[in-house]
């Protein structure tokens, strides 16, 4: 049962999610709006691209997190 998600500030993904994801999705949005529509599909790739790694970032701290805690 100790594999369980909280949702807080308290976890450091949430945290670098409300950092780097929030902030991407504002830029976003704004690009959207003030760029001509050749160049919606660049902000796309480039939002996508930085959500992959993003996942990829958090799905390798929680397996180094998970086996630290196998260790002890």
């Amino acid at each position: 049962m100790d594999d369980r998600f909280e949702v807080s500030f308290r976890n450091p993904i949430v945290r670098l999610w409300f950092y780097v994801m929030l902030p991407i999705t504002i830029v976003s949005i704004i690009l959207f709006i003030t760029l001509p529509t050749e160049y919606h599909l660049a902000v796309r790739t480039a939002g996508t691209l930085i959500l992959a790694i993003f996942t990829i970032c958090a799905f390798i701290y929680r397996r180094k997190r998970k086996d630290k805690k196998e260790e002890r």
